[in-house]
């Protein structure tokens, strides 16, 4: 993720696989969030990290549940999956929570001192 212009850039290595589902929003110029849709997953069944401009959120398997064994229909998928974004250099990532099976990443792109707007003061001009 980054930009181009004022135009947002997104780079997902994995563009022909479809889970899990997500949404990238753009909170203003400099911020955006990553939105996973993750139903059935609890903090302890996902590992985000960052190395490399690559952001992973991959899954972790655990197998300390058993299946209920009244269990009719299995709907809600618990997959093994692993989801890589690649930012730019200037983009970081602020934080991650996971909320109602939803996980939101937050980003956001660092603008150093020197590349940030200036307003010019200007000085009276004297006559000679």
């Amino acid at each position: 993720l980054g930009l181009v212009g004022s135009e947002m850039c997104i780079r997902d290595s994995q563009r022909t696989v479809n889970y899990p589902p997500y949404n990238i929003n753009k909170l203003d110029n400099l911020n955006w969030n990553i939105e996973m849709a993750l139903a059935g997953f609890s903090k302890k069944d996902i590992d985000i990290s960052t190395a490399d401009s690559q952001l992973t959120v991959k899954s972790i398997h655990t197998n300390d549940k058993p299946e209920l064994a009244g269990s009719i229909h299995k709907g809600i998928s618990k997959r093994q999956f692993t989801r890589t974004f690649t930012l730019a250099d200037d983009v970081v990532v602020n934080g991650a929570e996971l909320k109602d099976g939803m996980l939101v990443i937050d980003l956001e792109k660092i603008v150093p001192e020197e590349k940030k707007p200036k307003t010019i003061k200007q000085e009276s001009i004297r006559n000679s």
